[in-house]
């Protein structure tokens, strides 16, 4: 028998929870760019870090501020890259090229092509409860698979600004 960890890729990310409302916690995730940890990042191009907010399930365990780790399957997130960014790509090209075909003035093509952005999009919106459904993230307190028992202490930045 196949473990599930032998089929597919884990994704973790170390976050902080921000707000419980009963079944659902709203968990803080800070994402650094590369830049972030440069020391003459403030000279250059402005390095950062911004934060996100991701919903997960509360089993009841998870308090405000409590650090947690964050998972999910690597397949689930590469479905929501398909969804989100490879199929409205193609999309806009796919009909770009198309009504240029059609349409004598380029302008009026990248218009319409951009438009269609507003349906899919909107679609996308519509079906959110199924993209739900299929999109789910595990959460477990930081430090729980740590052997040597130490805790990693997290606090929450909110961005405000460029550095």
């Amino acid at each position: 028998m196949n473990n599930h960890n032998e089929r597919c890729r884990v994704i973790e990310r170390h976050g902080v929870v921000a707000a419980v409302h009963g079944a659902v916690a709203d968990i803080e995730i800070i994402q650094r760019s590369a830049c972030s940890s440069c020391r003459i990042r403030a000279l250059c191009v402005p390095g950062d870090s911004a934060s996100r907010i991701v919903q997960a399930p509360n089993q009841g365990e998870l308090v405000p501020g409590m650090p947690v780790v964050l998972s999910m399957d690597e397949r689930i997130g590469w479905l929501s890259v398909l969804a989100g960014f490879v199929l409205p790509l193609v999309l806009v090209v796919t009909v770009l090229f198309a009504v240029r075909s059609i349409v004598a003035r380029e302008e009026i093509a990248g218009v319409i092509a951009l438009g269609t952005l507003v349906p899919y999009y909107g679609g996308l919106h519509l079906f959110r409860r199924f993209f739900e459904g299929i999109v789910r993230f595990r959460v477990r307190p930081d430090g729980s698979d740590r052997p040597d028992g130490t805790e990693r202490r997290f606090h929450i930045v909110r961005k405000e600004g460029t550095f």
